[in-house]
C-alpha cells in the first residue's frame, strides 16, 4: 500500500509536468484523462478533451491513435506488449487552428480491465519547433543543391588531404572536364593539375588556411587529355574542435579568356611592329581630325616634329586646293568607309609634297572612334608610269612563268611592275601594287640591315650606286598584315649607263627559317642542360667533398664506441647521398643527350666478377648465396663501354641483394649467337629469390622516380632512378633489357648487349656456335672482412684515411682551394703520408707562392675568386721552362669527361675529382714522384 505522501507527490508531478500526460482508450477514441501540459498543447481543457474524439483533433493526413494502436502503420496492430512502449510522431490541430507536431510514447496500463478494453498512458511532447527546423534545413539543402546543379561554375568539395580528394562535384564538371560527377568523386584533384602549375596550386592551398577571398589560376586535365584553364576560389571549413574539416571550391572555366588575352597581346605586338617599322607615315586621329599618335615618317614628310604634330589639326598641313576633297574623304572614313586618295601637303618650310593618303576607320564595339592614316610621298610616281607601259610582252611572259617573286621599282621606290607569283605571295592583285611604294612591302630587320643615313635604305643605295644587293633573310608584308621571311636580291636597271630603277627578285623561305630556328633553339637548350649538369655537379660535390673527407678524418681519430657509431652513420648517409646525386646527374645527362659511349677493349669476366664481388660481403652478412657463372666461349677481350656495363650490373646485382631476404642471387653470362663478323651479343641474367614484383606494377618498373616497394625503399634508400638509368644505358648501347617476376617468388632481369671485337678475334668469333660445348665458369662466394654493405660503402672504406707513413720522397707540395674545409682535408691527407704542404686561398696567391718557392706538385682547384685555376696554371707554366715546371693536378667537382680534357689541355698534368679520397691522393703522388726526382737530378 502506497504512502499518502507518495500519492500526493505523484499528483503534484502529474499536474506540474512540462510535458503532456494523458490516458487514452482506443475503443472510445477519447482522452479519459489529460494533465494541464497536454491541455495547453492542444488548447482544450480536460473536460473538452474528454468530449471530443481524438481523431477530430488529428491532422487529416496523419492516423488517429485508435488507428495506430489497432492497425499500426499497416494492416496489423502494433505490438502492445507492456515492455515495448509505442512511439509515433503526428500532427494535431490546436483549438486556435494552428498545427502542432507532437511526439507520443504509449504504454499499456496494467489494470483489471477487460482484455478488449485496454487503456494507454501517453507521454506527449510538443516538437513543432524541432520539425520546423528540420523542414527549414531540408528546404535550405534543396536550395543549395539546386544552386550547385544549375550553376555554370564547377562547385566541388574536397578532403583536406595532400591530394585534395574530391567528395562532391557539381554537374558542371561534365561541361568542364567531360566527366560525370560520380566519376570524379573519390579521385585526386591534385593529380589532374598541370605539372607546371602544381607548385603554384599547392602553395595556394597552404595559404587559404590563413587568407580568405584569394583566387588561383591553373590548368586542369580534361578527360580526353587536353587542359582547361580554371580560376578557382577556395576556402577551408573547420570542425567544432577547430580542425580543418574540408575544402570548398568554386571554379570557373577561363580557357577562352586566356586564349583571347593571348590573341590580344599578339595583335598588339603586330600592330606595334606595323606602326613603328612601316616605311610610310602612319598616324591616328580623333573624330575632330587631331593627331593622337604618329610614327617618325610623318615628321619627315611634313617637317614638323612629333611634339608639334600631336594634338594638331590636319587642316593647316593640307594645300587649300585639296581641303574640300580631304574633308570629304575624312568624313566618309568617320562613317566607317575606308578611303584612299591623292592630295598635296604643305611642308613646314613651304614646299609642296604630293602624297597618297589612306584613311581607315578605328572601330571599337561597333562604333567609329577615330581614323587611322597611312601617307606616302608620290611626287615622282607619275614620271615613270610610261616606262612601266613600255615593258615588252616577252618580258611579261617570262615574269609570268617564274615561281620567284619579281617586281620593278623606279628611282623613288615606287612599284612599276610585279609578276603574278610575287603578287600572289604578297596577297595582292598586281594592279593594286602598281605605282605604290615598295616600303609597304619590304622591311629589313635592324639586326641585318646596314646603318644608313638620311632615311636611305639598301634598295635606294642600289639605285644610287648601281651595285647589286643580296639579303639572305628579311621580312615582307602581305596585304592582310601578316609577314613572311624572304631571301631577295636587288639589281639596278640602267639605260645607257643611267640607273632608272631596280628589279627585286625574292622567294619565300619562312619554312627554312623555322627549321633553322627550331634547330638553334634545340642546340641552345642542349647547351643549357649541359652547363646545368656541370654547375650542379660542381656545386653539390664541393660541399660533399668536405662532408665525406672530414668524416673519414674524424673516423681515424680516437673515438669512443658511441662517437664511432655516429661517425659511421654520417659516412653511410654521405655515401647514400652521393649515390642519389650520381643517379640524378646520370639521368639528367642521358636526358640531355650528353651521355657519350666509349669503344675500348674490356674483359667481360673481370667486369662481372668485380661487380658481383662488391656485394658478396652484404650477401654473406644476410645469409643468402651470391653465385655467378660466365660462359668461357666469350672472348677474353671485347670492345664496348666498360664503365657503363659495370654501372648496369652493379645496379641490378645490388637490387637483387637488397630485395632478397633468403635464398640466393644468381648471375649468369652466356654467349648469344651472331652472324656479324665483327660483333657479338652477350646475355647477362640476374636472378633472385626475393620479394618479386606484382604483375600490375611491372609496367612501372623502368619509369623514372618510381618505387614499387616504398616501405622497403624507405628502409634501404633509393631514388627510383636506378632501373630507369639501366634501361636508358642499355638502349643507348644498342641492347635490350627485359624482366620476369612473380610476387614472393623472385625476379629475373635479362640484358642482351652487343659488343665489338678486336680485329684479331673477329674471325674466331664468327665460328662460335651457341649449341656446341658450352663451358661455364662458376664464381666462388667471396667474403672480405673489411668490406662494407654496398658499393658506396666499399668506396668509402677504400678511401679511409691511412695512418701517418714515412714519405716516399721529400716533396714540396702546395694545396690551392678557396674553401677552407677542402684545403684542410687535402692538407691532412698529405700529412698522413708524411708531407707538410703549403696552402693558398686563390690562384693569385698560388702564383705568388710558386714564384717565391719552387714546388714539386700543386693541387689546384678550378673555381676560385681573384684568379681561377686555369689562369693560375697558365701563369705558373709561363714562369718555368718545361723541365722545371711543377706537376699541376686539377682538383675539382666538375667530373665530366670534357672537364678532364679541358684541364689537361690547359696545361695540367693530372685530375682528381671531388669528393677526394686518400687512395687518389696517394696515387697521384706515387705516379709523379719519379718525374720529380728525375727533374732534381
Amino acid at each position: 500500500m502506497s504512502h499518502p505522501d507518495e500519492q500526493a507527490w505523484f499528483e503534484q508531478a502529474y499536474d506540474r509536468a512540462p510535458f503532456g500526460i494523458g490516458v487514452f482508450m482506443p475503443e472510445e477514441g477519447r482522452w479519459l484523462r489529460a494533465n494541464p501540459a497536454l491541455c495547453r498543447l492542444l488548447g482544450y481543457c480536460e473536460d473538452e478533451l474528454a468530449a471530443i474524439a481524438e481523431a477530430d483533433l488529428t491532422h487529416s493526413e496523419d492516423p488517429s491513435l485508435t488507428q495506430f494502436l489497432l492497425f499500426g502503420s499497416g494492416s496489423e496492430a502494433p505490438d502492445t506488449d507492456a515492455d515495448a512502449p509505442l512511439s509515433l510522431h503526428k500532427r494535431y490541430v490546436h483549438k486556435s487552428g494552428r498545427i502542432v507536431w507532437a511526439s507520443l510514447h504509449l504504454s499499456i496500463l496494467e489494470e483489471r480491465l477487460p482484455p478488449d478494453r485496454p487503456r494507454y498512458l501517453a507521454q506527449v511532447t510538443d516538437i513543432s519547433e524541432h520539425m520546423q527546423r528540420e523542414e527549414q534545413l531540408r528546404a535550405s539543402e534543396y536550395k543549395h543543391r539546386l544552386v550547385a546543379e544549375v550553376s555554370l561554375d564547377w562547385i566541388s568539395r574536397h578532403k583536406a588531404d595532400e591530394q585534395a580528394t574530391i567528395t562532391y562535384s557539381s554537374p558542371a564538371c561534365r561541361t568542364f572536364f567531360g566527366y560525370a560527377p560520380e566519376e570524379m568523386i573519390g579521385h585526386s584533384a591534385i593529380g589532374a593539375v598541370h605539372p607546371d602549375d602544381l607548385a603554384h596550386v599547392q602553395a595556394f592551398l597552404a595559404e587559404i588556411a590563413h587568407t580568405e577571398g584569394s583566387r588561383v589560376i591553373f590548368r586542369y586535365r580534361h578527360k580526353d587529355g587536353h587542359y582547361v584553364w580554371l580560376e578557382s576560389s577556395s576556402r577551408y571549413t573547420f570542425g567544432a574542435n577547430g580542425d580543418v574539416d574540408e575544402i570548398i571550391a568554386v571554379s570557373r572555366d577561363i580557357t577562352e579568356r586566356i586564349r583571347a588575352n593571348k590573341l590580344l597581346q599578339e595583335s598588339e605586338q603586330k600592330y606595334k611592329s606595323l606602326f613603328d617599322h612601316n616605311p610610310a607615315a602612319v598616324y591616328s586621329m580623333n573624330m575632330d581630325g587631331d593627331y593622337l599618335t604618329a610614327n617618325p615618317n610623318l615628321e619627315k614628310l611634313t617637317g614638323y616634329t612629333l611634339d608639334e604634330l600631336l594634338g594638331m589639326y590636319w587642316g593647316p598641313i593640307v594645300a587649300p586646293k585639296d581641303l574640300a576633297k580631304t574633308q570629304h574623304h575624312f568624313d566618309l572614313a568617320k562613317q566607317g568607309l575606308p578611303q584612299s586618295y591623292d592630295l598635296t601637303v604643305i611642308h613646314k618650310d613651304g614646299h609642296l609634297v604630293d602624297v597618297n593618303s589612306t584613311n581607315i576607320p578605328i572601330v571599337v564595339d561597333h562604333e567609329v572612334v577615330g581614323v587611322f592614316g597611312i601617307t606616302t610621298d608620290i611626287t615622282e610616281r607619275q614620271r615613270y608610269l610610261e616606262q612601266i607601259e613600255k615593258l615588252s610582252a616577252g618580258y611579261t611572259l617570262i615574269l609570268n612563268a617564274v615561281s620567284e617573286g619579281i617586281f620593278g621599282l623606279d628611282t623613288d621606290g615606287n612599284t612599276m611592275f610585279i609578276n603574278p607569283a610575287g603578287a600572289a605571295m604578297l596577297g595582292f592583285e598586281p594592279e593594286e601594287l602598281i605605282g605604290k611604294p615598295y616600303r609597304g612591302i619590304l622591311h629589313e630587320p635592324y639586326s641585318n640591315a646596314p646603318r644608313l643615313l638620311d632615311g636611305e635604305d639598301a634598295i635606294f643605295r642600289v639605285i644610287q650606286d648601281g651595285r647589286t644587293y643580296h639579303n639572305k633573310e628579311s621580312v615582307m608584308w602581305r596585304k592582310d598584315g601578316s609577314s613572311f621571311l624572304v631571301e631577295y636580291q636587288v639589281t639596278p636597271m640602267a639605260d645607257k649607263g643611267e640607273v632608272k630603277g631596280a628589279v627585286v627578285v625574292f622567294r619565300d623561305k619562312t619554312s627554312e627559317h623555322e627549321i633553322m630556328r627550331a634547330k638553334e633553339s634545340a642546340e641552345r637548350a642542349d647547351q643549357a642542360k649541359s652547363e646545368f649538369l656541370a654547375v650542379m655537379s660542381h656545386e653539390i660535390r664541393t660541399p660533399m667533398n668536405g662532408v665525406i673527407g672530414m668524416t673519414e678524418l674524424l673516423a681515424d681519430t680516437a673515438l669512443d664506441e658511441e662517437q664511432r657509431s655516429y661517425t659511421d652513420m654520417i659516412r653511410q648517409s654521405s655515401a647514400a647521398l652521393m649515390r642519389i646525386i650520381n643517379e640524378i646527374l646520370d639521368f639528367s645527362k642521358i636526358e640531355a643527350g650528353k651521355m657519350e659511349l666509349l669503344d675500348e677493349p674490356l674483359s667481360v669476366r673481370e667486369v662481372v666478377e668485380g661487380a658481383a664481388s662488391l656485394f658478396a660481403p652484404r650477401a654473406a652478412e644476410r645469409g643468402i648465396g651470391l653465385d655467378w657463372r660466365i660462359d668461357e666461349r666469350i672472348p677474353s677481350l671485347v670492345v664496348g663501354d666498360e664503365g657503363k656495363l659495370r654501372q648496369i650490373l652493379v645496379n641490378l646485382i645490388g637490387n637483387a641483394v637488397k630485395f632478397t631476404e633468403r635464398g640466393s642471387v644468381q648471375v649468369s653470362v652466356s654467349l648469344h649467337a651472331s652472324a656479324e663478323p665483327h660483333r657479338l651479343y652477350v646475355d647477362f641474367t640476374v636472378t633472385d629469390t626475393g620479394i618479386g614484383i606484382p604483375s600490375d606494377k611491372q609496367q612501372l618498373l623502368f619509369q623514372s622516380f618510381t618505387q614499387l616497394h616504398p616501405a622497403i625503399n624507405r628502409k634501404y634508400g633509393g631514388t627510383g632512378l636506378g632501373l630507369a638509368i639501366c634501361k636508358k644505358l642499355v638502349e643507348l648501347m644498342g641492347g635490350l633489357i627485359t624482366v620476369s617476376s612473380k610476387e614472393r617468388v623472385g625476379s629475373s632481369f635479362s640484358i642482351t648487349m652487343p659488343f665489338g671485337l678486336p680485329s684479331n678475334e673477329a674471325g674466331a668469333a664468327s665460328e662460335i656456335s651457341p649449341q656446341g660445348g658450352q663451358r661455364e665458369h662458376y664464381g666462388e662466394r667471396m667474403a672480405a672482412p673489411d668490406a662494407l654493405a654496398d658499393a658506396e660503402d666499399r668506396t668509402i672504406a677504400m678511401a679511409k684515411a691511412l695512418p701517418v707513413k714515412s714519405p716516399l720522397a721529400q716533396l714540396r707540395l702546395l694545396v690551392v682551394d678557396d674553401v677552407p674545409v677542402n684545403r684542410m682535408l687535402l692538407a691532412t691527407l698529405l700529412r698522413k703520408h708524411g708531407w707538410e704542404p703549403d696552402t693558398a686561398e686563390n690562384g693569385a696567391e698560388a702564383v705568388r707562392m710558386a714564384a717565391a718557392a719552387r714546388y714539386d706538385i700543386v693541387f689546384m682547384d678550378l673555381q676560385m675568386p681573384v684568379m681561377n685555376g686555369f689562369e693560375a696554371t697558365e701563369a705558373i707554366n709561363r714562369m718555368f721552362d718545361e723541365k722545371h715546371r711543377p706537376v699541376i693536378v686539377a682538383v675539382t667537382a666538375y667530373a665530366r669527361r670534357e672537364d678532364r680534357e679541358r684541364c689537361l689541355a690547359a696545361g695540367m698534368q693530372d685530375f682528381i675529382g671531388k669528393p677526394v679520397f686518400a687512395q687518389e691522393v696517394e696515387r697521384v703522388v706515387k705516379q709523379w714522384t719519379p718525374r720529380v726526382e728525375k727533374q732534381r737530378r
